[in-house]
């Protein structure tokens, strides 16, 4: 029974290394593709990453580059945002974001739900896992400075407004936490792919029409029904899109 569990971890571990070389591979080739100019090809060599399960915000990077210089707008924006929750604070990255959000066609603004708004907040400076440590570092902080006042009364005086500042680090902390995680649990964000597609009042091409949405839009998905999606826009508007022409971040 030993040999056989001592052979499957060979062979899973050589498994994972031929696997690592294959893709150090195919990575090189579409780098190679991109300086190149051949930007098609490098697109679908990154994508075949992306699809083989590898999560690294510089395959995402530079298949949202490889996406931009083939003209494909949504596609680049969805790659950046996949890269951005990654590494949110990359500058290079967050500069690329904001030139497509300024030439894409249609003009969004800032979050206007409470806690889209909240979420918003620390999106391009936190990941989910440093805003998650974050918290719990403040909170054992708090509950430290709590120990300290409660078992040392003649420190009591001196960590009282130390207590009061650490509390309110801590809920506001907890506060930017729950909303992160309430918005992607419920209000996941997602990015208009296809050039132009009409925004209907229900789910089926049977309602009315009642604005045009373009590539690199960014939505939050609200509802799924069939093959349609309910959304909602930044500035509050909402309506129905075929599944097919978005894809969620």
């Amino acid at each position: 029974m030993r040999r056989v569990v001592a052979l499957l971890i060979i062979l899973l571990a050589a498994m994972q290394t031929l696997a690592q070389a294959d893709s150090g591979a195919v990575m090189a080739q579409a780098n190679a593709a991109y300086q190149q100019g051949d930007y098609e090809t490098a697109a679908r060599l990154y994508q075949s990453l992306v699809d083989g399960g590898i999560q690294n915000s510089s395959v995402y990077f530079n298949l949202g580059s490889a996406y931009y210089e083939s003209g494909e707008l949504g596609r680049a924006l969805l790659n950046y945002r996949r890269a951005q929750a990654l590494l949110p604070r990359d500058n290079d990255l967050n500069r690329s974001l904001a030139r497509i959000r300024g030439e894409r066609t249609d003009i969004q603004g800032d979050e206007t739900g409470l806690l889209e708004g909240l979420a918003a907040l620390t999106g391009g400076v936190l990941t989910l896992a440093e805003l998650g440590w974050l918290a719990l570092l403040l909170w054992f902080g708090w509950f430290a400075l709590l120990l300290g006042w409660m078992l040392g009364a003649d420190w009591r005086e001196t960590l009282r407004v130390p207590l009061i500042v650490g509390a309110v680090l801590v809920a506001v902390a907890v506060a930017l936490l729950a909303s992160r995680l309430w918005v992607q649990a419920y209000r996941p964000a997602a990015v208009v792919l296809a050039e132009q597609v009409d925004v209907m009042s229900g789910p089926g091409e049977r309602y009315l029409s009642l604005f045009l949405l373009h590539a690199a839009a960014e939505i939050r998905i609200v509802e799924r029904r069939g093959s349609w999606l309910r959304f909602a826009l930044p500035d509050g508007r909402q309506g129905w899109l075929p599944e097919a022409v978005v894809e969620p971040v």
